[in-house]
Formats: C-alpha cells, structure tokens, sequence
C-alpha cells in the first residue's frame, strides 16, 4: 500500500500538471486578444471612478457601460477615422499635383534648398534632371515613389490594425465594466494566493501606476497634440489636422512635438509669412512644449517621475511590436513593471532615500 506522503505528493504533481496543461491552453486562446484585452483593462481602470458615479445616476451597469464606451469610442476612434480619410485624400492630392506639374512646368526648387551646404547642389541637380526628363532622374525619382507608397501603405496599415484593436477593446472593456467588481475581487484573491499582503500591495502598485502614466504621459501627449493643431491651424499650415494627429503622436517622447512644429515654422518662413513663423515657434516652444511642465504634474503629481529612457523605450518597442496602439501601450507596460519590480525590490522599511522622500 502506497504511504500517505508519497500519495500526496503524487497529487501534488498532478494537480500542478493539470493547472500548468489549463493555464498553456488558455494563453493559447485568449493569446490573439491579449493586447485588446489588455488596453479595455487600462481602459476599465483609469475611467472606473466616473462610471460607477454614472451607474449610481442611471441606475444601471449596462446602461453606464455602453454610454462610457461610446464616449471614450468617439475619443479614440474619431482621430484615426479622420488620420485615414485625410491621409487617402492626401496621396490623391499629390498625385494630381505632380501629373499637373509635370504637364505645366517644373517649378524650380527653391534657394534655400540648393544653398544647403554638401546636399543642396545633388538635390538641385536631382530636381533639375527631373523636370527635364532625365532618365537617371526619373527612374530615381520612381524608386522614391515606390519607398514612399510602401511607407504610406504601413502608415495605413498601422492605422487599420488601430481601429481593429480599439474596437475589440471597446466591445471587451463594456463587458468588463459589467463585470468589474466581481473580476476585482478574483484579482485581490488571486494576488493574496500567491504573494499574500505584499501580492495585494503590488496589485495596486500596479493600479496607481497604470492611471499615472495614461492620465501623465498619454493625456499631456494629447493636450499637447491638441495645442499644436491649434498652432498650425490658427498660422495657415495646411492639412493641419495631420500634422497635429503627428505631433501628438511625437510628444510620446519627450519634446518630440517640435521635430514637426519648428521644420513648419520654417517652412512659413520661407513662404514669405515671417509673423506666422515666429508665432509658431514661440506656440510650439512656449506653449506646447511647457505644456508637459505643466500638464503632467496635474495630472499625476509626484508619480509622473518615470526614467526618460523607459519611456522612449516604451513607446519605440510598444510601435515595433503592437503598432499604433503600441505607442501608448509599451510605455505603460513598462511603468508598470519598473514600479512594481521596484517596490517588490525595495520595501518600505528598505526603500532607498529618494523613494522615501516620495
């Protein structure tokens, strides 16, 4: 007969198989989901004090849920519908302009561009050669245009794969409101399970830095995008509202904003508007670029101390590897793991002195 401490751990093994076969199963299927779902949690998380204000109005889960999703749906999706129809009315726009130029004229390539000191007088020769027809020119000037499209079409692409993974998040994260206090109590408990009271700690470190770096990073990168639109609106740039969805995009990274604002600057400059020019480089420097001094710390306060490198990282390797959504989801993955690996690393009797201080 078998003896009790062996049959136990007989039981053991195969109770940690069977968990280990369910838990390989169920990644592989929620596996094509996971960044949906992970972005309606983010979602859910950062937004569940207003809905639960709601519900109590309503007087109604569902109801609060579907009109939460259909305001933050119009945020999120409102922007890249307007990214892509700009941006296939943009291509067929130049493509026009280029037939007409070439049927009418050349136009010949301004100063300041040949001036340039090493490039200016290849792209002058380059420019020239291909107003005149030049073979070398033109095939060249094809080769560009084939790299262009094909960056147009991952732009496109990018903005599809977006759309797809916003709406899965919105139909993902209704549910979730639905459901959320029972899911918040199965997350605590599992968190006790594991880690005990210092499981449960870290899952709210967790909490407070996910709202930390979408009320801190993501929303200074919007109000900041939303400036520059302004900016360049209110100066006559054209296709405005792209180069705003741009900049926005940019200001992920810190004072990314002006790689786009100050070449327009410069472009209003050499078309002769020097008040406007001047006007966008005081709005882009002043104004939109102080913005993050400002903005973020209401936001989010001391918490908004987050290393620079972490979130270039974030937002370069959140695009490579998710796409657009990426951008704000890499940088708030890794806020979350440096936070939660630094307070699990550092508890608050050890905690260095400049943690304490916070």
């Amino acid at each position: 007969m078998m003896p009790q401490t062996q049959r136990a751990q007989i039981e053991l093994i195969a109770v940690i198989a069977t968990m280990a076969v369910l838990l390989v199963l169920t990644f592989e299927v929620i596996a094509p989901f996971l960044v949906s779902l992970a972005w309606a949690g983010i979602l859910v998380l950062v937004t569940w004090g207003p809905f639960k204000r709601l519900a109590r109005l309503v007087r109604s889960q569902w109801l609060a849920a579907a009109l939460v999703v259909l305001v933050i749906g119009s945020v999120l999706l409102v922007p890249l519908v307007f990214a892509g129809i700009e941006l296939s009315s943009r291509i067929d726009a130049i493509g026009d302009w280029y037939q007409q130029k070439m049927a009418t004229g050349w136009p010949p390539l301004p100063q300041w561009i040949a001036t340039l000191p090493g490039v200016g007088p290849r792209i002058e020769r380059f420019w020239t050669g291909l107003g005149t027809g030049d073979p070398a020119a033109v095939a060249k000037a094809r080769e560009l245009g084939g790299l262009l499209i094909g960056f147009l079409l991952k732009v496109a692409a990018a903005l599809g794969q977006g759309l797809l993974l916003v709406l899965l998040s919105l139909v993902f994260a209704l549910f979730i409101y639905a459901g959320g206090e029972p899911l918040a109590r199965w997350l605590y408990a599992l968190a006790m399970r594991i880690g005990g009271t210092q499981g449960r700690e870290l899952l709210d470190v967790a909490g407070e830095t996910v709202r930390a770096v979408v009320y801190g990073i993501v929303g200074t990168a919007l109000a900041q995008g939303a400036l520059a639109f302004f900016g360049y609106w209110i100066s006559g740039v054209p296709y405005a509202l792209s180069f705003g969805l741009i900049s926005g995009v940019l200001a992920l990274v810190p004072d990314g904003q002006a790689l786009v604002g100050l070449p327009l600057a410069i472009w209003l400059y050499q078309q002769g508007q020097t008040g406007w020019a001047l006007f966008l480089a005081i709005w882009m420097i002043f104004v939109v670029g102080l913005a993050d001094n400002v903005i973020k710390p209401l936001l989010i306060g001391k918490r908004s101390s987050l290393p620079v490198v972490l979130i270039l990282i974030g937002v370069v390797g959140g695009a490579l590897a998710w796409g657009a959504l990426g951008l704000f989801l890499g940088p708030t993955v890794l806020a979350v793991c440096h936070n939660v690996v630094g307070h699990w690393a550092f508890p608050k009797e050890d905690a260095p002195e400049e943690r304490r201080e916070e």
